[in-house]
């Protein structure tokens, strides 16, 4: 039979039991609660670098593909500077050649247009050896300096190229 003392001493020792139980568990959930957490922590690490790797490939990615744009815009440019320079190299031959044709006729007409074709060679040329910086650089100065030359000219060349466009739409 089971004296009271010892009913006693039973209950103390199951106290001490879940006492110490409850001790392990509670110690048992900080050590997995500081893992989780440093787990956490290294992942999110992990998530930032790639995060940031993901960014620097984007905009080396962004930073080539322009440059590939840029590069095949300004070969577009030059090639088509350089058909321009040639179609006004073209016009002045002709021009030269009308004037050749009315020599005989009109001496001093021929001159000046000779002249005028001889100023589109030099432009023709300048256009050629110049890149498009400088060009429009030239452009800008011309129109600060002279803006109803620049007007004009420009009226000019609309009502040529219109002229030209209407031509080849016929053909």
């Amino acid at each position: 039979m089971n004296t009271p003392t010892n009913d006693l001493s039973e209950s103390s020792s199951d106290l001490e039991r879940i006492h110490t139980s409850d001790a392990d568990k509670a110690g048992t959930s900080k050590e997995a609660l500081g893992k989780l957490k440093s787990s956490a922590a290294e992942t999110a690490g992990h998530l930032k670098t790639a995060a940031a790797s993901v960014s620097t490939d984007a905009k080396n990615y962004a930073g080539s593909v322009a440059s590939d744009a840029a590069g095949a815009f300004k070969e577009a440019v030059e090639t088509n500077k350089t058909a321009g320079a040639d179609a006004i190299a073209n016009i002045a031959h002709s021009v030269k050649e009308a004037a050749d044709g009315i020599e005989k006729q009109a001496p001093q007409v021929a001159g000046m247009v000779r002249s005028a074709a001889e100023g589109v060679e030099r432009i023709s040329s300048d256009i050629r050896d110049r890149n498009v910086g400088e060009l429009l650089d030239s452009v800008t100065k011309f129109a600060q300096r002279q803006p109803a030359a620049f007007f004009g000219v420009g009226i000019l060349a609309g009502v040529v190229l219109t002229r030209i466009m209407r031509s080849s739409d016929r053909s």
